[in-house]
């Protein structure tokens, strides 16, 4: 580290020739030019370079190459104060910019961005890098400029200059910064570039710039974005790409930039609860209920957040933070502002607290309000199986979920047609069951299990539909080859047809993909016996016998009766 502070200290000392008489707003300009080492995440030097303070608050440019894979970065200040930098604030690599944040708890000097494009041949200072009082500017003109992205330049000036002059300030006649002198693209040139410093200001994060691949071809923390909606926005899509240091730092920065939002203090809460920090959290939770004018947000957020971490394996209760403490907190939601959302949270807090009547009532209490769906009716459904209630109710309810939709059935309706053939299944109704399952089939079909073929072959062979269900023991059986449950099904089918060889096969396969499987080795004795294979037939029942298959000794006992 000492080494690097050397370096910066010997680059601030170092200057240009003269070259031209320094307007009067030099010096206070002077001071805003910084000296910048980049490094690893060791702190070793990976590159210096300079760059200049645009913002009071610490807000700088430089050109992106040089924090290009840094983990970190250190300042030099024109008056010799050093600053870490501390956030990432935006980047472009194809105008070769980067806009970063120091940390510092002072106003640091900064230059005025111009609210002007410049015109042509105009008169310009660029000021040299790095520099003392007694050094000079260079005397220039805006040789060209072309203009991007509306109302920015891109500017020639009528000299070279050498590369220590790299992101140093243009500035006009009256002490304001025009542009940033750029990297060269031959050596040779006898001209030198320089890109709107206006431009630059306007880089920033947004909601998606975790994905944003310049932002993340540096290491170093980035700023979230100015608006809060982005911020949430950026938190979920940055959750899985950080470290938890990191994650833990953004949202203390969220806090930050807005100490009145009490969706900040949640989400900081969820972080705390899921590393297990509950005081932290619990303290987070207080204040989010401090600052918000809309308290039934707040208690629903926190009744959702005990919910989750309630369901969570493992979760020891720390002090009331129970599922009857989330319960009360969406009841106080309701009781702030009743919507039919916190109902809903009533229900699946009751559920979780294994009151199936009373989630069951508070989900078909929505049935009037704009939160009727087949959702709720499949909730609902639930909780009378979890409570044992007949089927036929089950049925009913199920009944309304696929109500809510109308035929051609939406790929939504899916889940609704296979929870009710399920309980048709139960029921005995087996063609019911199969036109339920013929309509998911033909909204899923690119999503279809193995075991869907199955379940739908079962109820296809209780309809005697002998051909339906080849079929699909086949699918069910190219999806899964190694499954040994679909080759026995297999050999249970081509049994029921009389085909013994085929079924022998197939159950001669389940054996062999699981020769634990009793019920494989009954199958292959009873169709041994049938093609008169007498002595292998009881060989595999005795087999299956011992695996525990209690049909087997039954079939046994029969077939060596005296």
């Amino acid at each position: 580290m000492k080494k690097i502070i050397f370096i910066l200290t010997c680059l601030s000392t170092l200057g240009s020739h003269l070259v031209a008489q320094n307007p009067k707003w030099f010096k206070k300009a002077a001071k805003a030019q910084i000296s910048i080492v980049t490094m690893n995440e060791k702190g070793d030097m990976l590159q210096s370079g300079s760059g200049f303070f645009i913002g009071k608050d610490g807000t700088a440019l430089a050109d992106y190459q040089l924090f290009k894979q840094a983990s970190k970065a250190k300042v030099v200040s024109g008056e010799g104060k050093e600053y870490e930098v501390e956030a990432i604030i935006g980047a472009s690599s194809l105008y070769d910019l980067v806009k970063f944040r120091v940390k510092t708890d002072k106003d640091t000097p900064a230059l005025t961005i111009s609210d002007r494009m410049g015109v042509k041949h105009e008169h310009v200072y660029v000021l040299p890098y790095p520099t003392k009082e007694n050094k000079m500017c260079v005397n220039d003109t805006l040789h060209d400029i072309q203009k991007f992205n509306e109302k920015y330049g891109y500017y020639t000036l009528g000299r070279p200059l050498d590369e220590k002059y790299l992101n140093s300030p243009v500035m006009d006649e009256e002490g304001e910064v025009l542009g940033m002198i750029q990297r060269k693209a031959d050596a040779s040139a006898t001209t030198s570039y320089a890109v709107s410093v206006a431009y630059g200001n306007t880089l920033c994060t947004d909601g998606m710039s975790s994905a944003d691949n310049d932002l993340n071809a540096i290491r170093i923390r980035k700023a979230l974005p100015a608006d809060e909606a982005d911020i949430r926005t950026f938190l979920f899509m940055t959750a899985s790409r950080s470290d938890s240091a990191t994650y833990s730092q953004y949202l203390n920065d969220y806090i930050l930039q807005f100490p009145k939002s009490s969706e900040a203090y949640t989400q900081r809460a969820d972080f705390y609860m899921a590393h297990g920090n509950y005081a932290a959290a619990e303290e987070d939770m207080k204040s989010a209920l401090e600052v918000t004018e809309k308290k039934d947000e707040t208690y629903y957020a926190f009744s959702k957040l005990l919910y989750e971490l309630n369901l969570k394996p493992g979760y020891q209760v720390y002090k009331d933070w129970n599922l009857n403490h989330s319960l009360t907190l969406a009841e106080e939601a309701y009781k702030a502002n009743p919507l039919p959302l916190y109902i809903l949270q009533e229900g699946n807090t009751l559920y979780a607290l294994k009151e199936y009547e009373k989630a069951c009532e508070k989900y078909l209490s929505l049935r009037e309000t704009n939160m009727r769906s087949a959702q709720i009716f499949l909730y609902a459904a639930q909780c009378k199986r979890m409570a044992k209630t007949d089927t036929l109710q089950i049925l009913a309810l199920q009944d309304s979920a696929v109500a809510c939709f109308k035929k051609p059935y939406p790929k939504d309706a899916a889940p609704s047609l296979l929870e009710r053939s399920n309980t048709l299944l139960e029921l005995g109704r087996y063609r019911e069951a199969i036109a339920d399952l013929n309509e998911y089939e033909h909204l899923m079909s690119n999503e279809l299990t193995a075991y869907f073929y199955y379940r739908r072959e079962q109820a296809e062979m209780q309809c005697r539909m002998f051909q339906q269900a080849v079929d699909d023991i086949d699918r069910a059986i190219r999806m899964e080859p190694k499954e040994p449950l679909y080759h026995a099904e297999r050999a249970v089918v081509y049994y029921r047809l009389g085909e013994f060889e085929e079924a022998l096969k197939s159950a001669q396969k389940s054996a062999e993909l699981n020769p634990k499987f009793g019920d494989a080795y009954r199958l292959a004795g009873i169709c041994q016996l049938r093609l008169n294979q007498r002595e292998k037939g009881l060989s595999n029942l005795k087999k299956a016998i011992e695996l525990g298959d209690e049909s087997a000794q039954a079939i046994l006992a029969e077939e060596t009766q005296p």
